[in-house]
């Protein structure tokens, strides 16, 4: 049956339904076997049926019905049996079963409840595996804490211990400091004393040299190359050398780089023929701003003096440096190398332009020479240069005045000359003729005196005199300057002829 070779994990259903169907089946049919192992269910054999011809000879029908019956009763009987031995094996089965179902829902509540025991378990681990991990958190924490307390407390202690130090040294390091304050204020105290005293020294001798300039240059007078205006002017000037020679001697040594002290040393030095020393004192003077001391050796390139070899080349860088400076002379003597084309090209625009600059300075020798230059077309070749102006009496005569004013006798008597003969420009004038022979006589100047004696007896510009032009005839040879044959030479022009007075009357 197919309930017998159901799996066993189906046979309560199986059992179930064979329950249901034992009592639909044939008694004489069925044959229950109770499994070996109680388990399975009983195997029902069916006897097979005789074939045919097999079949016994007829019988009793009642025989038959009534051993039929007993045979019934008897296979109801066994299946009866049968069925309450297969209702007891099911019975059995399903207490067994349930008994399984009831072992399996313990099994499997206690698994579930072994299950819910781990889960809790797990739980109850995680947690307090949480609480533990929590608790180690914590014990890390506060170890942590603790440590960085005690780092804090370290470090603490450390910057206390260094502050401590650091507090040590800067009271050690401020004391150093102010140690070295006091001695670098006792230093800088002691050497402004020092300097207080060298400054007091130095003040003392700028003063002293300063003052000892100041005397040379008071007695001597100012630094200058220019020609003397006359033999008395340069005697007066060697006088005023003399005169201020200490103070000239002291301002050179307080003052190494006095200029106008070391020029009139170094004059001194030259008048005395002490060439070499001279120019080392004139190169002194130079190097400290005095033009006049680059003209004066200049001089001494140019002319050769005190035996040094000429140098026409160094002469003119000389004067040229002197012209830079202002020099007067300078210029002046520059011009003339222009106008002789003396270590330069000649080049008479260049010459009285220096002329020019020098007359402007108030320079008498350039004023003459300009003048003369306008006068006469001195200096310049053929004596005429349109370009130039040149010549031009007109503007010879304020630069004449200019010099004759400054004390140039020679500059008075050309323009005596000028007024006497007359020019382009210029017309004669007996009067200012006059007028100039007695300003260059008043000077001393022989020929001037000489002049105006014949003036005076000629009756030029002022009525005749002839005593006073015996006197001063008399008094230009005594001069030693003036020969009798020049004396009426020296006057000039002459006047027209039967003007002249005869030698008689003068006599």
């Amino acid at each position: 049956m197919p309930f017998l070779s159901t799996p066993r994990f189906a046979r309560p259903f199986c059992l179930i339904c064979a329950l249901a169907l034992l009592p639909s089946l044939p008694v004489s049919a069925q044959t229950v076997t109770a499994p070996a192992d109680g388990l399975a269910a009983p195997a029902v054999t069916g006897t097979p049926a005789a074939p045919a011809s097999a079949m016994p000879p007829a019988r009793d029908p009642a025989a038959v019905a009534a051993e039929a019956a007993a045979a019934q009763a008897a296979a109801m009987a066994e299946a009866e049996a049968q069925a309450e031995a297969r209702r007891a094996v099911v019975a059995a089965e399903i207490a067994r079963l349930a008994a399984e179902r009831e072992a399996a829902r313990l099994a499997a509540e206690a698994a579930a409840a072994a299950e819910a025991g781990r889960a809790a378990q797990a739980e109850a681990e995680a947690r307090a595996q949480a609480e533990l991990d929590a608790r180690r958190a914590i014990i890390a924490a506060e170890i942590a804490r603790l440590a960085a307390e005690r780092e804090a407390a370290r470090l603490a202690a450390e910057a206390a211990a260094a502050a401590e130090a650091g507090r040590a040294a800067q009271a050690e390091a401020e004391a150093r400091a102010q140690a070295e304050l006091d001695a670098r204020r006792a230093v800088i105290a002691a050497e402004i004393a020092r300097l207080a005293a060298e400054r007091e020294a130095a003040r003392a001798a700028r003063a002293a040299a300063e003052a000892a300039s100041a005397a040379c240059m008071e007695t001597v007078g100012p630094a200058t190359a220019e020609v003397p205006v006359s033999a008395a002017a340069q005697a007066a000037s060697f006088d005023r050398l003399r005169a201020g020679l200490a103070a000239c001697q002291e301002a050179v040594a307080l003052a190494p780089d006095a200029g106008g002290p070391l020029f009139h040393m170094a004059t001194v030095a030259q008048a005395r023929g002490q060439h070499a020393e001279a120019r080392a004192l004139y190169d002194r003077a130079a190097a400290a701003g005095v033009g006049a001391a680059q003209t004066r050796l200049g001089d001494y390139h140019n002319f050769g003096i005190g035996g040094l070899r000429a140098d026409v080349d160094r002469a003119v860088a000389a004067y040229r440096a002197a012209t830079d400076l202002g020099d007067p002379a300078g210029m002046a003597t520059l011009a003339f190398m222009y106008r002789l084309g003396r270590g330069v090209p000649r080049d008479s625009a260049e010459m009285i332009r220096l002329f020019r600059a020098a007359a402007d300075e108030g320079y008498h020798f350039a004023q003459l020479n300009l003048g003369q230059a306008y006068l006469t077309g001195d200096g310049i070749p053929g004596g005429a240069d349109p370009a130039l102006g040149i010549p031009d009496p007109r503007a010879a005569v304020p630069l004449l005045a200019a010099a004759a004013r400054g004390g140039n006798m020679d500059a008075a008597l050309t323009l005596a000359r000028l007024y006497g003969d007359g020019a382009d420009g210029v017309p004669a004038n007996p009067a200012s003729r006059l007028r100039w022979t007695r300003v260059a006589a008043a000077a001393g100047h022989p020929p001037a005196i000489a002049a105006l004696a014949y003036l005076r007896e000629q009756g030029i510009g002022a009525p005749r005199d002839p005593v006073a032009a015996a006197l001063g005839y008399v008094a230009a040879l005594e001069t030693g300057a003036v020969e009798v044959a020049d004396l009426r030479a020296a006057g000039g022009p002459r006047p027209p002829p039967g003007t002249a007075r005869p030698r008689s009357s003068f006599n």
